[in-house]
């Protein structure tokens, strides 16, 4: 049945249901998983250059320190929201493809957005893969900004094709609408949870670092003054 299974409009891209965007199966085929390819290209560039920072900065008398974080529940809980959101979005892309599946429509390269939205997740629950990539804010940016822009042209499309389409069908062209809009929506608040968190986690690490030079300073050796009669009487040893 190919990439777009019946759906009235080809590969494409130049469509006369939603110009002057391309076709759906364009759509769902090139510009939904590009932030995806970007990423992915860029990655292994990130970790190059990461391991060559870290030769070239390597420290052997600090490279077991780590600044540490107390547990903060207020934290624990935005994460828990972030972490849970990624995950709706699995959700809801899942039941898009099990929705076009029903009337034959073909997926084109949505499932390939689990990719992104798993690589996501990962990079942001081990910070960069456990500090070995720097950047990899950026790489968490494009997916999140790019899966927001790309789903939103999406809609815009869908809705140029009119809200009535295949009314009466298992999946209404209004409801789909209606998903993709949930999903363009999700990666605009995780894209904003993951700056508050980063911003957050930055402050934490920084007072961390904070409390343990001060308790290494308040660790110094304590130098006893030295009084008249040890000046008078030193000991002899």
């Amino acid at each position: 049945m190919g990439l777009c299974g019946v759906r009235k409009e080809g590969f494409g891209p130049k469509s006369t249901l939603s110009s002057p965007l391309p076709t759906s199966c364009f759509i769902d085929t090139i510009i939904i998983p590009l932030p995806i390819w970007i990423t992915l290209l860029l990655l292994p560039i990130l970790l190059a250059l990461s391991l060559h920072h870290r030769k070239q900065h390597f420290n052997p008398s600090t490279a077991h320190l780590r600044a540490s974080t107390r547990k903060n529940w207020a934290f624990s809980v935005v994460s828990g929201i972030h972490y849970g959101l990624i995950i709706a979005n699995i959700l809801m892309e899942v039941l898009e493809i099990v929705r076009l599946e029903l009337i034959h429509f073909g997926i084109g390269l949505i499932p390939f957005g689990f990719v992104g939205l798993i690589l996501g997740f990962a990079l942001h629950f081990t910070e960069g893969f456990y500090g070995r990539i720097r950047g990899w804010q950026a790489l968490n940016a494009i997916l999140w900004l790019g899966g927001l822009i790309v789903n939103a042209v999406k809609v815009t499309g869908l809705s140029q094709e009119g809200i009535n389409v295949r009314k009466g069908t298992k999946y209404p062209n209004s409801d789909q609408i209606t998903d993709v809009a949930v999903v363009a929506g999700i990666y605009a608040v995780v894209a904003i949870l993951e700056c508050i968190l980063g911003f957050w986690r930055a402050l934490r690490r920084a007072r961390g670092q904070r409390e343990e030079e001060s308790l290494h300073s308040g660790m110094s050796p304590v130098v006893e003054p030295v009084t008249e009669f040890a000046v008078k009487y030193p000991s002899r040893t």
